[in-house]
């Protein structure tokens, strides 16, 4: 059985060669390139079939299967080179199959609401060798102890004068709301100051102060409220409703003048609002990233149709969680990551059944 070697630039055109040569049945049966090109090594397959036929009898179908399974294995064994060279190691590993386990856990995080990122650094160091029940508890846990709790029960009512940052006037003027609601809880109304720095001071507020007989004061700028904190000295516990944020300026955010002195010592809450979006809350949180932050309180949670929000940018920015405002709550009620991680559970199972293009199966346990 003689073999035919034939070269060219390019494949196509080798192809062509052995076409015009040994005709359109031509049996291939290696390819590969050299620094002439590319060569493939062919044959008639007329003279396959003869020879077959002659010298094989039943066998001459099995002897060309051979022939045609290594020129495919061949074939695809250079395919996989191309991808895995062309998608990188980790893209390949993606591309070729995960441990089934693990994707599992990473569909049930993503059902949750979390996003790549924050999927990643909880399931970094998951050992899927047990089962998934066993992997799933583990990615909760990892989840829990990732939401750092501010358990502190006077973090509320300390001397360290507060400003309510992010989220909407609504948002923020109901939580000034509660602060104050909670010092008055240990404090007289003359050792409570409220100051309102910005363009639109919330009604509500307004009239929720005049009633508790609390001092509040209207100033145009972060710098009048500034002087006023200094004023006041350490005799007054202080709670700032700030103006809305402007990340698009920068470090020139006039909210920022607040902070120039460290010698006053304010402490940053950080509203997350539950209906905002991740890239929302991330944005902010790099605005705030140089300031004194000492914790989030979710807001607007009866409104979120999701927390995965939420679970990612306590997760990825390791903001404390002092705990959620609602407006039928005279203060800020704590939350545990437990109890955080159930309602973020039960949202995202009524989503699921909500959805008619999605299995009605749960994502997860319902005891986990």
């Amino acid at each position: 059985m003689n073999t035919e070697r034939f070269v060219a630039r390019d494949s196509k055109s080798a192809i062509e060669k052995v076409k015009l040569k040994l005709g359109a049945d031509a049996l291939i049966l290696s390819t590969k390139r050299s620094d002439a090109g590319v060569e493939i090594t062919a044959i008639d397959g007329e003279t396959v079939l003869a020879d077959a036929t002659t010298g094989l009898g039943a066998r001459s179908d099995e002897s060309i299967n051979d022939i045609t399974l290594g020129y495919l294995d061949r074939e695809l064994k250079a395919l996989r080179a191309v991808l895995y060279n062309a998608l990188g190691d980790r893209a390949w590993q993606e591309v070729a199959g995960k441990k089934p386990i693990l994707a599992t856990l990473e569909q049930r995080l993503f059902t949750l609401g979390l996003g790549k990122s924050a999927i990643e650094v909880v399931t970094s160091n998951i050992d899927t060798a047990g089962g998934l029940n066993s992997a799933w508890s583990a990615a909760i846990t990892n989840l829990m102890s990732m939401l750092d709790l501010r358990n502190d029960a006077e973090s509320a009512t300390d001397l360290a004068p507060k400003v309510v940052l992010g989220g909407s006037g609504n948002c923020r003027a109901l939580i000034c709301r509660q602060l104050i609601a909670r010092e008055l809880q240990s404090s007289r109304p003359s050792k409570i100051l409220v100051i309102s720095a910005t363009q639109d001071p919330s009604g509500a507020l307004i009239d929720f102060c005049k009633r508790e007989k609390v001092k509040r004061i209207h100033v145009k700028s972060m710098l009048e409220a500034r002087f006023c904190i200094e004023k006041s000295g350490s005799r007054k516990k202080v709670i700032i409703e700030a103006g809305d944020l402007s990340p698009s300026m920068g470090t020139k955010d006039p909210i920022f003048d607040l902070f120039t002195d460290p010698a006053l010592g304010i402490e940053i809450i950080t509203v997350l609002p539950a209906t905002h979006q991740s890239e929302i809350l991330r944005s902010v949180d790099q605005h705030l990233k140089n300031l004194p932050i000492s914790g989030g309180i979710i807001s607007r949670i009866a409104d979120a149709v999701s927390l995965g929000a939420i679970l990612d940018i306590l997760v990825l920015s390791e903001i404390p969680l002092i705990g959620c405002s609602r407006p039928f709550d005279s203060v800020v009620q704590p939350i545990t990551p437990s109890g955080l991680i159930r309602l973020a559970k039960r949202l995202a199972r009524d989503k699921v059944e909500e959805s008619k293009s999605v299995p009605t199966a749960p994502a997860f346990p319902r005891t986990a």
